[in-house]
């Protein structure tokens, strides 16, 4: 179990950071329907770096656990969004495999999620 908090707290901190460090990248895949996407890229930084903290701490609640699966379902449609304009974003070089990855990868780490409250 601690393994799994570990391993889910980095990933949640090493995407926290990288929204600070490339925070255009995160606000170009924020649906373009939302307004403040820059914003959002910063605010949902903070919010997984949060996370990550929490873990990498073991200073974390069930009802924190929820929240943070809640997360993942929350930004799930930028993941589609990244997939379906390729284009627009300038990232159709990558592989179809490598951004439909992405999607079952926050079913996962959801499920991770809800292991760790057991």
């Amino acid at each position: 179990m601690k393994m799994k908090r570990i391993i889910m707290g980095t990933i949640f901190t090493i995407a926290g950071v990288a929204h600070f460090l490339k925070p255009e990248k995160f606000a170009n895949i924020t649906p373009r329907f939302l307004p403040f996407r820059t914003f959002i890229a910063y605010f949902t930084g903070v919010v997984e770096l949060l996370f990550g903290m929490l873990l990498l701490t073991g200073k974390v609640t069930n009802w924190q656990l929820g929240a943070m699966q809640k997360f993942l379902w929350a930004v799930f449609p930028a993941n589609i969004y990244m997939y379906t304009h390729q284009d627009k974003l300038g990232i159709s070089h990558l592989p179809d495999w490598a951004l439909l990855g992405r999607l079952p990868l926050q079913k996962v780490m959801s499920d991770t999620l809800e292991d760790m409250k057991r």
